[in-house]
Parts: C-alpha cells; structure tokens; sequence
C-alpha cells in the first residue's frame, strides 16, 4: 500500500471524525453555506433585471437577495406554525377517525381487529404527537440565528476570497487550478440548486392541485412539505406521498381519500422524479446513482435528517475536490456516473 493510499484513507477516518464530534458546530454552517449559494445565485439573477437597458438594483443585489430569502423563511415558518395550532385542536376528531376506520376494516376483510390495537388507537394522543412535531421545529428554529451569523460573514468575506487566493498561492498555475476548482464547484451547486428547485416546485404545486381536490386538510402545508422533502434524494418522495396519504386515513371515514392520494401523488412523484428531472438535470452532476444512495444513508447517519438534505451537495463537492488532484482522483472517477472527469491541469 502506498504511502499516499495510507495518507488519504487517514486523512478520510480523522475527517468522519470530525464531522461525527463537531456535529453541533458543522451543522449550522453547513446549511449557511448552502444559505450563501442560493443568496449568491439570487443575487446574480437580480443583477441581470434590466430597465430601460440599465440595470438599476446591480449595487443592491446581495441585500435584495438576502431580504427575499428573509421573507420566504418568515412565511414558512408563519405556515408550519399556524398549521401545528389547527392540527392540533383538530385532533380529537382526527382520533376518533381512527376507530371507525379500524372498524370498517374489520367489515371489509373480516379480520377481527385485535385488543392491542384497538387499545393503541383509543390512547393514542394526537395532540402529543403535534406537540413533539412543534418541539422539533422550534428547535430548528433555534438555529437559525447561528446560521445567520454564518451566513452574514460568508458573504461579508467573499469580496476578499480573490485576494487570499493569491496570497495562499502565489504560483500562479497552482492558483489557477484551485480557482477553476472552486468554480466547478460552484457551477455545479448552482445548477444542482435550481433544477432540484424548479422541480420540486412543480411537484408541490401539482400535489397541491391534487390535495385541494381531494378535499385534504391544511394542503399548503402539505405541498410546503412535499416540496422541501423532494430535496431527499429516493426517500424524500416516498415520505412526501406517505405523510399526507397517512392524513386521509384519520380525515374521511372512508378509504377512497387515501387510495385516491396514494396512486395520484404516487404517480405525480414517479413521471417527475424518474422521467423530467433526469431530462432537465442531464448528466451535469455526473454522480452515480449508487454514491447518492450510499451518501444519502451515510450522510444521514452522520448529520440526521440534516445530513440527508445535504448529502447531494457535499457529495458533488466532494468529487470535484477528489478529480482535481492526481492522487485521489481514482476516488472520484469511481464515485461519478460515467467515469469522465474533467482533466487534471
């Protein structure tokens, strides 16, 4: 084994290491980095907005971006919040559903529901349950300070990026190198981020067509919540079909709402998850389908559901990182689709 095999499989245990112990700090910034990708890429759009052939919001760009991003973030919160409240008075209905769905399945199939189950279904505490769910999200919340404060220095430090650059570098073929990589790099997370956006928008608003129709309780909620899982990649859709179909159950007293649900936001998941966004993402990525799946379960261990909305990005970055030196690009050549990588300069 070579000494460069045995320095990087060292290198990669002491940064899981790191990644599992710092967890609580990494977190937060992994999301401001996000945070700070689509901001950059907002403002970029925004600079483009011409005016009589000028562009009048060119110097305002950034904080126009950061505002915008500011009021989407207030928005959703407003909704999840305001939908936890009503679900949570609506409850006690919801609870008495229970049993008589339980009851007309005994009638369809003639199986006799059993005492332990239809003991779970009387003391199952629904508004315990959406209390816990509001636990969890003001916990979030609670992290969106630091994740502003990261943010706000990240962009803060971008104007210098350039100069500590060439202060770092001073060969300039190595610099070269480095900026082309971090330019890979944000080329891809631009371009991850807007398709993976104008998709899972199109996803949320066609469920939402088909929640409205069925008749589905609080379904801006439920498309809100369809469009952020659909950044999961495999399981996220899957639970984005399950969790409103769950409802139903506990909604109607009939099964019609629920198998109406299930096939139609089943079918809406698969024609656009496996047959447009393939077609729209192309091959930029270049990732193999089993890395984002390795990554997605990796990633998820590591950093929760966190890790599992992250688990794209990080890995795209770790590939370009991987290609762009001799050493370890037989890495990132196994972890790409089709095994073509950009030169190494």
């Amino acid at each position: 084994m070579s000494l460069t095999l045995i320095a990087t499989v060292l290198t990669g245990a002491a940064v899981l290491a790191l990644l599992v112990i710092g967890k609580s700090l990494l977190i937060p910034f992994a999301i401001a980095v996000m945070g700070w990708y689509i901001i950059d890429a907002i403002a970029a759009h925004i600079r483009e907005i011409r005016i009589f052939g000028i562009q009048p919001f060119r110097h305002f760009s950034v904080l126009l971006a950061l505002l915008l991003v500011v009021l989407l973030l207030s928005g959703v919160v407003q909704m999840i919040g305001d939908t936890v409240e009503q679900v949570s008075l609506a409850a006690p209905s919801y609870q008495d559903n229970i049993s008589k769905i339980l009851a007309q399945f005994s009638a369809l199939t003639g199986i006799q529901v059993g005492p332990s189950l239809q003991h779970w279904a009387s003391s199952l505490n629904l508004g315990k349950i959406i209390g816990s769910i509001a636990g969890a999200i003001m916990a979030i919340a609670g992290k969106a300070g630091l994740v502003a404060i990261y943010v706000a220095f990240l962009l803060l430090e971008e104007r210098y990026f350039s100069i500590k650059l060439k202060i770092m570098f001073p060969d300039k073929q190595r610099r070269g190198r480095v900026e082309k990589m971090l330019q890979d790099i944000q080329i891809q997370i631009r371009q991850y981020l807007y398709v993976k956006t104008l998709v899972s928008a199109l996803t949320g608003v066609v469920s939402y067509a088909i929640l409205v129709w069925v008749g589905v309780d609080y379904a801006p909620f439920w498309a809100l919540l369809i469009f952020l899982l659909n950044y999961i990649p495999t399981i996220g859709s899957m639970i984005a079909v399950l969790l409103p179909t769950a409802l139903s159950l506990v909604q109607f007293d009939t099964f019609t709402p629920f198998v109406t649900l299930l096939i139609s936001l089943g079918t809406v998941q698969m024609l656009i998850g496996n047959v447009l966004e393939p077609r729209v993402m192309g091959s930029s990525l270049n990732l193999s389908p089993l890395v984002v799946i390795l990554a997605l379960s990796l990633w998820g261990q590591i950093w929760g559901i966190t890790g599992m909305f992250l688990s794209v990005p990080i890995t795209v970055i770790s590939m370009i990182v991987l290609g762009s030196f001799r050493p370890t690009r037989p890495i990132a050549v196994a972890m790409s689709e089709n095994g073509r990588l950009r030169p190494v300069s």
